[in-house]
């Protein structure tokens, strides 16, 4: 039974961290802040807040009752809620006792759920039962035929044949669920693991164990499992911390969601420096603004539109956005703004804990290098190669970025390495880029089937599979053509069957049931067979479609002036 604070302390193993040596597991993070940080504001929202001697004595209650509960290393727990207290209470508990936990969109679609709960072996979820307009329970329900007759604890279930469990912070009325309370009391049982237990547990918790699952939009029709280890996701946000020039005394509102490599990396960022991290109730604007306020944020990191949106209204509703860093412009060391042709970009991925390439964010690129994605951080190796012949090429050749380095991820879940990774080790990004004689990579576009748009990656064949299998449809054909705001605008071009009556606002109606928000195309048209561009004559013999070649009659179609692909 855990009865009191500061549970990491207890432990006494030959190998405990040295006050001056960098952690490399979360229970080694959360051990040396709540030496140094105790009575400081760890998370803070509007209804509460806790320190990092009361989040250590939550995330310790919450970890023994998962042992409780059969819980332990290797334990596949997902979590699906929004940003808060509550969130990183979980992510931390799980990852205290050295459980893999996969992380899930608030905005996932009951396909993509359904798709994330058995990819990563779910055996316990953990949730909220409501957000915004989401009723998670309906879209569990649906997502898992038979879970309405099924019963708490005793689930078997042929959609995630693995999960056994499913708690959410309300219960009320559904038997195959139990109260997270409930899950909580389990840890004062006079039989549950106490302190010294779990301090031993977490001594044997590892840099190489797998800790989280990333889901994101892959080249093909499913999401890709990114999975990072311990280390990689305590040494990056470190790193990455001193190019945000972190403090302990920052007030930082992260407004990419944790369920995305940039939220979770940097909540790490800030609770590896011991500042706070502020969390608003919700992603809106009305919501937002009044938080910045209230609990005295004096950093926000938002991306894309999105923070073009806030830095308007930031100004309206009477802020002073220079005053806050990431709503104001960028500054030098010596205070001088920025000109956005020289602003530091940083270029990554989910696969890379956020940033592979760029500079710190008060460092402006050096002349002659406009919008470069600069250098390489954190011992990151780069190359850049043909993407036909997997040959090196020259100096300000354009080709494919492969990464190799500290923070790669693991691999992908229930993917062979060897079909992730080349033989040497390297990742092939996906990205196109060159790289100058001084090294600074400049970004190009993307490769293949992967779209940007909103700072999210989008697999065109998500988008193309969902919408050819909509009654009346014949085949679809999804572009991303290039938009000065967002990167790439999703637009799709459809051919109905004969006698088919098909309209655009029926077809985004369609999607937005079966995946998230993000990935429905801005626009909808609907084009002729005649009108298909294919590689040759003979379809049936294996041709496939010119995207490419379709995306000025795309372009033209929807009023777009640039009908060149970003």
């Amino acid at each position: 039974m855990v009865t009191g604070l500061h549970i990491l302390a207890l432990s006494q193993a030959e190998d405990d961290l040295d006050a001056n040596e960098a952690p490399s597991t979360i229970p080694q993070l959360l051990r040396k802040m709540v030496a140094a940080r105790a009575d400081h504001e760890a998370i803070a929202m509007i209804d509460e807040s806790v320190t990092y001697a009361e989040l250590d004595r939550r995330t310790a209650r919450l970890a023994c009752a998962l042992l409780a509960n059969g819980a332990g290393k290797g334990t596949r727990i997902s979590l699906l809620a929004p940003d808060g207290i509550f969130y990183i209470t979980v992510l931390l508990a799980a990852t205290r006792i050295g459980a893999l936990i996969s992380l899930v969109s608030t905005l996932s679609k009951p396909p993509e759920l359904a798709h994330i709960l058995k990819n990563s072996d779910c055996q316990v979820f953990i949730g909220a039962r409501r957000f915004l307009r989401h009723e998670y329970s309906e879209t569990l329900k649906e997502a898992l035929p038979g879970l309405a007759e099924g019963k708490h604890e005793k689930l078997r279930l042929t959609a995630a044949p693995y999960l056994r469990s499913i708690w959410l912070d309300d219960a009320d009325g559904l038997d195959w669920a139990g109260s997270f309370d409930d899950l909580l009391a389990r840890a004062d049982a006079p039989d549950a693991p106490d302190a010294t237990l779990l301090a031993a547990i977490e001594d044997e918790v590892v840099p190489s164990d797998d800790a989280f699952i990333i889901y994101t939009s892959g080249s093909t029709s499913l999401p890709k499992a990114v999975v990072h280890r311990q280390r990689a996701l305590i040494r990056k946000p470190a790193v990455l911390a001193e190019y945000f020039g972190l403090t302990a005394d920052d007030r930082m509102m992260p407004l990419l969601p944790t369920f995305w490599i940039g939220g979770l990396a940097m909540a790490i960022k800030i609770l590896g420096k011991g500042g706070t991290l502020v969390y608003p109730k919700a992603p809106s604007n009305d919501v937002v603004l009044p938080t910045i306020e209230k609990l005295r944020v004096n950093k926000v990191n938002a991306w894309g539109p999105l923070h073009g949106k806030l830095v308007k209204a930031a100004k309206e509703y009477g802020l002073d956005a220079d005053r806050i860093w990431g709503l104001g412009p960028l500054r030098d060391k010596q205070g001088n703004v920025i000109p956005p042709d020289r602003a530091p970009n940083l270029l990554g991925m989910s696969e890379s804990v956020s940033a592979h390439s760029g500079l710190p964010f008060d460092t402006p690129l050096p002349e002659g290098k406009p919008y470069s994605c600069a250098l390489p951080i954190d011992d990151m190796e780069r190359r850049i190669v043909d993407p036909a012949t997997g040959k090196e090429v020259g100096t300000n050749e354009v080709g494919e970025l492969q990464i190799r380095g500290p923070a790669l991820m693991k691999g992908f879940y229930k993917v062979d390495p060897a079909k992730t990774f080349t033989k040497d080790g390297f990742y092939p990004t996906g990205d196109l880029v060159r790289v100058d004689a001084d090294g600074y990579l400049f970004y190009v576009s993307r490769m293949g089937d992967m779209l940007k748009s909103n700072g999210a990656n989008v697999s065109r064949l998500e988008v193309e599979g969902a919408i050819n299998v909509l009654p009346g449809v014949d085949v679809s054909v999804v572009v991303g053509l290039k938009d000065p705001e967002i990167g790439q605008r999703i637009c799709a071009a459809v051919v109905p069957e004969p006698g088919a009556e098909l309209s655009e606002q029926g077809i985004k109606d369609a999607l937005y049931k079966v995946m998230s928000s993000f990935k429905v195309p801005k626009h909808v048209i609907f084009i002729t067979s005649d009108d298909i561009i294919w590689t040759g004559k003979d379809v049936a013999a294996g041709q496939k479609i010119k995207r490419v070649a379709m995306e000025p009659m795309i372009a033209e179609r929807v009023g777009l002036k640039e009908p060149v692909a970003a």
